[in-house]
Parts: C-alpha cells; sequence; structure tokens
C-alpha cells in the first residue's frame, strides 16, 4: 500500500513536472513536424520570465514560409489572441513548395525573436522525413546565421550535419554538395581541399554525365579549384549537343557577367535574353540587372523604357535612375521629371507592390526611407536647376521622412537654407544636427557661412561647435553603450604580410580592432581610407592595435598572398594585414567588411556590420575612449 501510494505520489510529481516545464516554454510550434496540409498552432507565453513582450496588449507573430527554388520566401502575419498571458494564432498550411517555418513575435516597435535565435521547424512528409531540400535549406541558414532579416544562430558544424542528412535522404539533390564544397573552401581554402572536391566531382560527372543541371554544377566547380580548361570542354560538349540548353545558357550569362566593357556588356545581356526568355521572377530579375546595365553604360532612355513597363514599377529605381545623371548635374530636367515618378509612386504605393517576405510595417518603413531619399534626389536636381523654394520644400519633406538620420540628406538641407537665405533656420537645424552627431564637414561649413551672416563675423563659432560636437559625443556614447555585445574573443595565430605570426592572446591588455575584408568587397575598399585616418591617429599609442583580416577571397595560396600584397601596396595602407583561415566562420561574420572592437580583457564589446561613411571614424575614436577608460566595466573578471 506504502509503495503504491510512493509510486502514485511520483506519477503526480512527474505530471506536475513535465507540465510546469511546458508553461516555461517561450514559444511553440505545433505540431512539432508539420506536414503540408496541417493546421499549425503557434504559442507565446507572455508569462515566462524571459518574454520580451510581457505586458504587450497585442502580439502578431510572424512565419516566414521558405521554399523550394526558385519560389520566394512568403511573411504570414498572424494577430495573436491571448489565454490568460498565454497567446495563440493559428494558420493551414497549404502551400506545397514550403520547406521550413522560421516564426517570431512582435508589438509595435518590440521584437521577441528569441536573442536572435528564431523558432524554426522544417516541414515534413508523410514519411516522417523532412522534405527534400528542407536539410539543405536549414544548413545555408545555419551557415549565413540569418535569412532574409529572421536571425539563426550561425553553426558550420550543425550546417555539415544538416548537408548529410540532405544527402543521405536524398542523393539526387546536388546542391547540398555545392553548400559542402563552399563550406570546406571557406574553412581551409588550399590545394588539399581542391583536390578533395575534384575527387568528389570527378564521381560524380561519371556518373552523370548527360544531366544538364549537373554539368553546369560540375563545370562552374571544376572552373572554381582552377580547372578552366576541363570545365570549358565540358561546356562545349554539352553546348553542342544543345545550344539552347541549361549548360548554354550558363555559360553564355557567364560571359555577359565576365565583360568588363560595359556598352559590350549591354549588349550582350540583350542577345541573351534574346536567345533565352526567361519568365516569372527570372524575367524580372534579368531585367532589373539589364536596367542596372543601362546605367553602368549610360543608356538612360533605355532603362526607363524598362522601368515604364514593368506592371509594378519600383520607386526606389526611378530613385536610381535620377540619380545617375542628377549627381553629375546632367539632363536635369529629364532626370528631375524621372525623380518626380518615383516620388509619386512610393507617395502612393501600390499593395500588388509589397514584396511576400516583408511584413506590412517592414514594407512601410521601407517605403518611407526610400521616399526620403528620392526625395532628397529630386530636390538635388531642382537645387541644379536654380528652383531653390521647390527643393527646400523636397529637402524638408526628405528630412522628415528619414529622420534626421542622413548626413547628407541634412548637408543639402542646411546649404538650401543658406542659398534662400534663411540663415537662421539653417544654423539652428544645422547646429541640432551637429548635437545629434548626423553631420559632416560640408554641413559645418554651411552652418559658419550662415552664422556669419547672422553674426557679422565667425567669432564664437568655433566655440559654438565645440560645445555642440561636445554634446553629440555623449549621444553617441550612448548608442554605443546600448549595443554592447560583451563575449569572449575567440583567440587566433594568424600570419601577417611578411609571415610574422600574430596571436590575440598576445595582445592582452590592448584594445584590439578587428576588421574582416577582401580585396573584391566595395564597402571594405570603401572603409580602408577612414580606416586608415584611425591608424594614423593611434599608431603611436601602444595600447591601441588595429587587424585588418583578408578573407573570403576567391583565389589561395600564393595568388591570393599576392593580390593582397598588391592592394595593400598599391593604396599605400600601413595597417596591419593578417591572413584569415577561417575565423571569420568561427567570429560568425555574416557579411563583410565587418568590425569587432575588442577590450583589454578580450572581450568583444563592439560589432560593426557594413560601412557607415565619416561616422565610422567617431565610432571608433568614442569606442577606444570607452574602452581604455580605467572604469570601463567587462563582464570578463
Amino acid at each position: 500500500m506504502k509503495t503504491r501510494m510512493m509510486l502514485g505520489m511520483l506519477i503526480i510529481m512527474s505530471l506536475t513536472v513535465s507540465f510546469l516545464l511546458a508553461q516555461e516554454q517561450l514559444a511553440t510550434i505545433s505540431p512539432a513536424k508539420p506536414k503540408i496540409g496541417d493546421e499549425i498552432l503557434i504559442t507565446y507565453n507572455a508569462m515566462v520570465k524571459s518574454a520580451t513582450l510581457r505586458n504587450a496588449k497585442d502580439i502578431t507573430a510572424e512565419v516566414l514560409l521558405s521554399k523550394s527554388s526558385p519560389e520566394m520566401p512568403q511573411l504570414i502575419e498572424l494577430p495573436m489572441k491571448s489565454e490568460s498571458g498565454v497567446w495563440k494564432a493559428s494558420f493551414k498550411l497549404s502551400d506545397d513548395k514550403a520547406r521550413m517555418l522560421l516564426v517570431r513575435f512582435t508589438s509595435g516597435e518590440q521584437k521577441d525573436d528569441n536573442g536572435e535565435k528564431s523558432w524554426e521547424t522544417m516541414v515534413y512528409g508523410a514519411n516522417g522525413n523532412a522534405l527534400e531540400g528542407a536539410h539543405l535549406m536549414r544548413a545555408s541558414m545555419l551557415r549565413s546565421g540569418s535569412y532574409i532579416d529572421f536571425k539563426l544562430t550561425k553553426d558550420a558544424d550543425a550546417a555539415k550535419k544538416e548537408i548529410a542528412m540532405e544527402r543521405e535522404l536524398y542523393p539526387e539533390n546536388y546542391g547540398a554538395l555545392s553548400l559542402q564544397w563552399s563550406l570546406m573552401m571557406r574553412e581551409a581554402p588550399g590545394d588539399e581541399t581542391k583536390a578533395k572536391i575534384k575527387n568528389e566531382l570527378d564521381a560524380l560527372y561519371a556518373k552523370k554525365p548527360a544531366k544538364e543541371d549537373v554539368v553546369v554544377l560540375c563545370a562552374t566547380w571544376y572552373q572554381q579549384i582552377g580547372m578552366k580548361e576541363k570545365a570549358d570542354e565540358m561546356r562545349k560538349s554539352a553546348i553542342a549537343a544543345d545550344p539552347k540548353g541549361k549548360v548554354a545558357e550558363s555559360a553564355r550569362i557567364s560571359e555577359v557577367y565576365s565583360e568588363k566593357d560595359p556598352v559590350k556588356r549591354v549588349a550582350m545581356m540583350e542577345k541573351f535574353l534574346a536567345d533565352f526568355p526567361q519568365k516569372g521572377s527570372a524575367k524580372e530579375n534579368y531585367e532589373n540587372t539589364l536596367m542596372s546595365l543601362y546605367l553602368s553604360a549610360k543608356k538612360y532612355d533605355e532603362a526607363e523604357a524598362i522601368l515604364a513597363k514593368m506592371p509594378n514599377p519600383n520607386g526606389n529605381i526611378y530613385n536610381s535612375l535620377a540619380w545617375s545623371l542628377i549627381e553629375k548635374g546632367e539632363q536635369l530636367e529629364k532626370a528631375v521629371a524621372w525623380a518626380k515618378k518615383g516620388v509619386d509612386l512610393l507617395k502612393n504605393p501600390d499593395p500588388a507592390s509589397k514584396p511576400a517576405y516583408l511584413s506590412t510595417s517592414q514594407w512601410k518603413k521601407s517605403n518611407e526611407m526610400g521616399l526620403g531619399m528620392i526625395l532628397d534626389t529630386y530636390a538635388y536636381g531642382l537645387f541644379q536647376l536654380g528652383k531653390t523654394p521647390e527643393a527646400e520644400s523636397a529637402y524638408e519633406e526628405a528630412f522628415k521622412m528619414t529622420k534626421g538620420e542622413e548626413a547628407e540628406i541634412n548637408q543639402r538641407l542646411i546649404e538650401c537654407y543658406v542659398k534662400n537665405g534663411k540663415y537662421d533656420k539653417a544654423m539652428t537645424t544645422g547646429l541640432d544636427c551637429i548635437k545629434k552627431a548626423k553631420s559632416n564637414e560640408k554641413l559645418v561649413e554651411a552652418c559658419k557661412a550662415a552664422y556669419v551672416k547672422v553674426k557679422g563675423s565667425d567669432a564664437g563659432f568655433d566655440t559654438m561647435m565645440a560645445q555642440a560636437k561636445e554634446a553629440a559625443k555623449g549621444d553617441l556614447k550612448k548608442e554605443l553603450t546600448k549595443g554592447r555585445v560583451n563575449k569572449p574573443a575567440i583567440d587566433f595565430a594568424l600570419k601577417n604580410l611578411e609571415g610574422k605570426v600574430v596571436k590575440l592572446s598576445d595582445l592582452r591588455g590592448k584594445v584590439v580592432v578587428l576588421d574582416f575584408w577582401a580585396t573584391w568587397c566595395g564597402p571594405c575598399k570603401a572603409s580602408f581610407p577612414y580606416l586608415q585616418q584611425v591608424y594614423n591617429k593611434y599608431k603611436d599609442n601602444p595600447k591601441i592595435v588595429i587587424l585588418a583580416l583578408n578573407t573570403w577571397e576567391n583565389v589561395s595560396g600564393k595568388e591570393r598572398e599576392d593580390l593582397v600584397k598588391k592592394f595593400i601596396a598599391d593604396n599605400k595602407y600601413t595597417f596591419t594585414v593578417l591572413y584569415d583561415e577561417g575565423f571569420v566562420e568561427k567570429y560568425g561574420v555574416e557579411g563583410i567588411p565587418t568590425k569587432f572592437v575588442i577590450d583589454k580583457k578580450g572581450m568583444i564589446q563592439f560589432k560593426t556590420i557594413g560601412f557607415t561613411g565619416e561616422k565610422m571614424v567617431d565610432e571608433m575614436i568614442m569606442q577606444f575612449d570607452m574602452l581604455l577608460d580605467d572604469n570601463f566595466y567587462s563582464s570578463l573578471n
């Protein structure tokens, strides 16, 4: 009897613990292995301590359906209902192209994405296995650490396991093999890796020589590992067999992108589209590419003709079109008219033009930012035409739409105020931009011109600027503090251009910058003059070390070394350059340039993705000041 009572108590306790554990789950997707046709239930438990949206009055579940190629992903917005603090929403998974579901929760401007680890699940078949492409899709997301703007934890080892599962379940899905090779080349670029890939390529091509998709894949990879003659031989044979097939199409578009001359490239693309007519999203993508090529070849009317025929023309593309001329002060009347078309489109956007992968709020924000940018283009054109009152009105609207965040727009607004004789307004608005660190040198010059007009001389201007810039430092410090990372930096030992090994742990006690870059990366190259400027300022400071880690190059070995050395020498950069050997993946870099600033205890404190323009210098100086301060707190004891 006593034993039965104890057993009963244990069962009750076990059920209670299970119930409590279930209650503590922040979010769930049910069923755990969803199939096409299932009703999917999404829950969010706002009572859990870790819930970001604990006090939200309304919550929306955003579900991103990732689909098999070439289908675009689709975002589903599900308003949720609360039942005693547990929010619920459901939908029917009816799209047979769906392969993964990614989930996050929003309430106004707040978002809960599980600490940048979106809840996710693959889509399964009746046999309990993930559908073809699902493991591959998950591998790709784990490799990059994101999909669209949904975040996941970057994990190369987990990505490899997903690739292995895809290959085991669907050996004919050769995309998994291609992704595996990409991971291998990123982690260990060099002859040994190329030899492994060659062996697998040889086996694959011998097994499926007649399948065009495989020929395209093999030819591409043979060329990537340095066997161009083999790749060309394969293509030639396949094209002779089918001049209009996939291999011929792939070879032709590669020739287009390889051509350096803009005019020749346009002609080649026109011929390609005539010989290989496209449909659906592929047609739209190639038309957008052709428009870009027209712009680079200065064939503006041809670009506008394509844009005008689109069922849902994009106002942002009109901005690119108009800016190409307005920036140079050419054909201003025509360019201003194009800018006005873009303004009208973005002020009254067609709901049908909303990309399926954006939420309504994201689309609205995107249109507002796009409208601000094209209003700036439109205003600059009007300004150059001498229509400064109209330009002022457009600039003010651009300033409002971008919330005063764009230094160049702010600058041109102040310059327009000065041109129109509104000196007090120029000083007031300009000073506010400087205090908020949303300015540049030209804006300061315009403010000074207005100051002299109002005061009669520049006496006192420098003092006023110094005070404004000091206020800007305070705001910048708050902004940087809010975005601190505070995670341990991974140690490495990498060679510099002279072959000397630099070990990160040997630099403990110093503030260290790691800047991941590549010679082909435009934003990386644009940022380097500013990085050099910062280096020049601190080169004699023994407590500051700047390291530029070259990564993701398209060549390896001595060819890579020669390429990097030549680039650095040609540009006369003097900061230290290291050859990365896979640490770009270990640091979870999603795109380059990416900068990490590490404190004296070896903790990553700041991370910046992309190039922020002149602001980069001010940010880095402030970051150094913060980290060199003896009162700076790092969580590492």
